[in-house]
C-alpha cells in the first residue's frame, strides 16, 4: 500500500518535501573510464557472492567500500547513522571512485560496488527501508552497463547509461538481467535524503529510453496480451496446478510462436497478481 503512494504523492522526510518516485535520474553525470579501471583491478577476493542468496543465480557479487566496522558482513547494509560508517581499504585503492564520492554533497552510508556476471539474473526481490520515503535512497552510477542489461522496477526498465546517477526506490519489486558479454559495474551508494539530494530530485528526470525489442519482459507483455485472446491458451494454463508447470507450459506456447521470455518473467507476473489482488483488500 505504502510503494503505491509513494509514486504518486508529494512525502516529507526530515522536514523536506521530496516528490516520490520509482526512478529517476539525477542531475549529476561522471567520466567513469578510471573508476571502472580501478574496480576491475581490485582483487578477486574482495568480491562477495550477495548475501541474498536465494534471489539470483550466483552471478552477482559485490565489494564493500564504506561500512559499519561490526557490520556482520562488510557488504551488508546496516540500519547506522553515516558517522558510524568508514572507508574500507579497497577504497583506499580507488582514488577515482573516491573523487566520485567527494564530489556528492551526501551523508553517505553503506557504498559497495556491485557486478553482475555476463549471462547471470538477480530474481524480481524487495528491499525493505530502502526507500526516499523513509529517509534513505539508493543511489547507482554505472561503471559498465549495456543495452542487453535489463533493469526492471516496478516492472518498468530503468535506463540507466554509464556515468548517469540514479536514484532507485528498491522497497519496490525489482529485478536485474545481464544478457550482454561483460560484467555489469555499479558503484551503489546508500545516502540518507538531504536538503542536497531533495534539490536534486527536482532537478531530476526519466532519463533516455532503451530500446525495448530485445526485453524479455516486453516479450512477456506481449504474449499475455495474446494469451487473453486465445481461449485454448488460457485453459492450457489454467490447468497448471503450480509455479513450475505453469513456467513451462508458458514456455513452451512462447517458443511455439516466437515470444522470447523467460521462467523468471513468469515468477514476476505472478507475483504482481498476487500483490494487486491483496492490496485491493487493504485499507
Amino acid at each position: 500500500m505504502i510503494s503505491e503512494l509513494v509514486s504518486t504523492a508529494t512525502m516529507s522526510t526530515q522536514g523536506l518535501q521530496v516528490q516520490g518516485v520509482r526512478t529517476m535520474r539525477l542531475p549529476w553525470r561522471f567520466e567513469v573510464a578510471d573508476a571502472l579501471a580501478e574496480a576491475r583491478r581490485l582483487p578477486a577476493d574482495l568480491w562477495r557472492t550477495h548475501f541474498n542468496q536465494g534471489r539470483h543465480d550466483g552471478g552477482w557479487q559485490a565489494l564493500a567500500l564504506r561500512q559499519v566496522p561490526n557490520a556482520p558482513l562488510d557488504v551488508m547494509p546496516v540500519d547506522a547513522d553515516p558517522q558510524q560508517h568508514v572507508d574500507c581499504d579497497a577504497l583506499k585503492q580507488c582514488a577515482a571512485i573516491a573523487e566520485i564520492l567527494k564530489s556528492l554533497p551526501l551523508p553517505f552510508k553503506s557504498v559497495r560496488l556491485m557486478q553482475l556476471l555476463p549471462g547471470s539474473e538477480i530474481m524480481e526481490h524487495t528491499d525493505a527501508g530502502a526507500s526516499a520515503a523513509y529517509g534513505e535512497a539508493r543511489l547507482h552510477i554505472p561503471l559498465h552497463t549495456d543495452e542487453q542489461v535489463f533493469f526492471h522496477i516496478g516492472g518498468q526498465r530503468v535506463p540507466m547509461r554509464a556515468g548517469e546517477c540514479w536514484y532507485t526506490d528498491v522497497s519496490l519489486p525489482h529485478r536485474v538481467r545481464n544478457r550482454s558479454g561483460q560484467a555489469r559495474i555499479h558503484l551503489v551508494m546508500d545516502a540518507l535524503v538531504d536538503k542536497s539530494l531533495a534539490t536534486a530530485f527536482a532537478q531530476g528526470d526519466g532519463g533516455e529510453p532503451m530500446d525495448s525489442a530485445d526485453d524479455p519482459w516486453t516479450a512477456f507483455q506481449r504474449f499475455r496480451s495474446s494469451v487473453f485472446q486465445r481461449r485454448e491458451w488460457a485453459e492450457l494454463l489454467a490447468a497448471c496446478t503450480d509455479l513450475r508447470e505453469l513456467q513451462q507450459c508458458s514456455l513452451r506456447l512462447g517458443a511455439e510462436y516466437g515470444f522470447a521470455f523467460e521462467a523468471s518473467d513468469v515468477e514476476s507476473a505472478l507475483r504482481a497478481g498476487r500483490q494487486a489482488w491483496t492490496r485491493q483488500w487493504m485499507i
